[in-house]
């Protein structure tokens, strides 16, 4: 009797997992469109060092947290780091590391609300008048949510940090 029971309690627990698995059709991935535009959107911004079009993907209560930089919490004391781009002395560049980028769905029931994004990513250095270098590698999770029907970078987490090894003179 307990196996039959336990038997019957697990194909009961397989139909609904399987039930919703298949409450989030294809057409459901729509979300993953936006949310890789938007992910898209605010590096580019981040390689023009465009701070004003980085902003603009920001939550009002973004939070980021970097494991050699400390905590920036808000958008406005987030929005005054990202400013500093436009007079730094060094220009950045990122660029993902191929087949690390992966998002995942972030749901309240059947309600989607925002999505993780993981990966890793490089970073390169140019300061004025001379060419760019790898400066390091690390890694990045953000939580995005879905605030209407916009995209905003809720919390960052930069960890990881790797520095390039120096030039060989």
């Amino acid at each position: 009797m307990f196996v039959h029971g336990l038997v019957s309690t697990s194909i009961a627990m397989l139909a609904m997992v399987s039930t919703a698995a298949l409450a989030h059709p294809a057409a459901d991935t729509a979300w993953d469109a936006g949310a890789r535009a938007a992910d898209k959107a605010y590096w580019e911004a981040y390689n023009r060092a465009d701070p004003d079009g980085m902003n603009a993907w920001l939550a009002s209560d973004v939070e980021f947290y970097h494991d050699r930089g400390g905590k920036v919490i808000g958008k406005k004391a987030l929005s005054a780091v990202n400013d500093g781009m436009k007079s730094a002395p060094v220009k950045l560049r990122r660029e993902a590391v191929p087949g690390t980028i992966r998002f995942f769905p972030m749901r309240q029931g059947e309600t989607l609300y925002g999505a993780i994004v993981t990966g890793e990513h490089r970073f390169y250095a140019r300061p004025a008048g001379a060419p760019e270098t790898l400066a390091g590698h690390a890694n990045f999770s953000h939580l995005m949510l879905l605030q209407g029907k916009q995209w905003r970078i809720s919390r960052i987490f930069s960890y990881e940090h790797v520095d390039a090894p120096a030039p060989a003179k």
